[in-house]
């Protein structure tokens, strides 16, 4: 699994206003794959790069709710290049990510990597695995839904693993620029694996996906989705933003995915070269080394009643605050 992100991230601080700003890009210099595909499709250029820097770290200053922030250079361009440099759209997401951090505190918080749950989660359930970049610069996923013990992990364990693995690669630049490509295998899942899950989980995750949290995902492939699941599956849609929906995609085979995907990125039981064992030990290394900086996370801060329109709560404990899932 190739990674981007090599710096040690001791330095980093949620200080909104420090006296030094973490120019940590720096350290990771961008191949000519990825300067071409940052300029192309995002209009990315490296005295527009330090500009929008300068302009969304001096909002952050002066920003009225925004108590705790990183503002390194790596966390913030994960807003400026998921919204194509639009200074406005970045700074409405970073909000958006902020409250949304603490309005779904049992997603989003203690994203431990040594939490024993996720621990068994990455080293013996490998339900998610990173696969890596493929030619076109786009790092792909691949998601094993009958990995799942349902019975076991209930949905805010699934929740804040996914959203953990979501934090490990927000900072690496290849996806960052070149974006992410998923494909769900839902193969010999369950009516468990779809009612894991409430209605109102499914609809503030779609809302979330597109508007607060900084990923560029350029494709959905979910395959062998099983007929009790595909009602729910056509809800799921309605919730999502017609630009999400046009880069969703339903296939019968795994084999229809290879239009989409290299067939080399995929473990050896799909057909590929890569063993499940190397990438669930790339994976752990990431994870550890970057536990302080997903622990971080936690100590930002944002005023959220201001926000407070941004996502439906019902009565019925569609969010909830201090929980025990253990």
């Amino acid at each position: 699994m190739a990674s981007s992100l090599t710096r040690p991230t001791s330095s980093l601080s949620v200080d909104k206003c420090p006296s030094q700003y973490e120019a940590n890009d720096s350290a990771v210099p961008l191949t000519e794959q990825q300067r071409n595909i940052a300029l192309q499709a995002l209009g990315e250029t490296d005295a527009r790069r330090e500009e929008s820097l300068r302009l969304l770290r001096q909002w952050i200053a002066s920003h009225p709710h925004i108590r705790r922030c990183r503002t390194d250079a790596l966390f913030l361009l994960r807003f400026l290049r998921a919204r194509a440099f639009d200074q406005e759209a970045a700074r409405l997401t970073l909000e958006r990510y902020l409250t949304m951090r603490q309005v779904f505190r049992l997603w989003y918080e203690n994203l431990d990597p040594a939490d024993r749950y996720m621990r068994e989660l990455v080293e013996d359930v490998r339900g998610c695995l990173p696969l890596g970049t493929d030619r076109a610069g786009r790092m792909v996923a691949l998601v094993r839904v009958r990995s799942f013990d349902v019975t076991r992990f209930n949905c805010y364990h699934l929740g804040r693993f996914q959203h953990m693995l979501f934090e490990a690669f927000f900072d690496d630049v290849a996806v960052q620029i070149g974006g992410g490509v998923a494909i769900i295998d839902c193969e010999a899942a369950t009516m468990g694996h779809f009612l894991c899950f409430k209605l109102a989980d499914f609809r503030n995750f779609m809302d979330c996906l597109s508007h607060a949290l900084p990923v560029r995902v350029q494709e959905v492939h979910i395959v062998r989705l099983p007929r009790i699941g595909q009602a729910l599956g056509n809800l799921v849609l309605s919730f999502a933003t017609d630009d999400l929906r046009r880069r969703i995609f339903f296939h019968s085979t795994m084999d229809d995915v290879l239009a989409y995907v290299d067939r080399d990125l995929l473990p050896v039981e799909y057909g590929g070269k890569v063993e499940p064992e190397a990438i669930t030990n790339d994976l752990r290394q990431r994870l550890a080394s970057q536990r302080d900086t997903l622990l971080l996370l936690d100590q930002m801060e944002i005023d959220t009643e201001p926000y407070a329109h941004f996502w439906r709560q019902t009565s019925e404990g569609d969010v909830e605050f201090g929980m025990e899932i253990d």
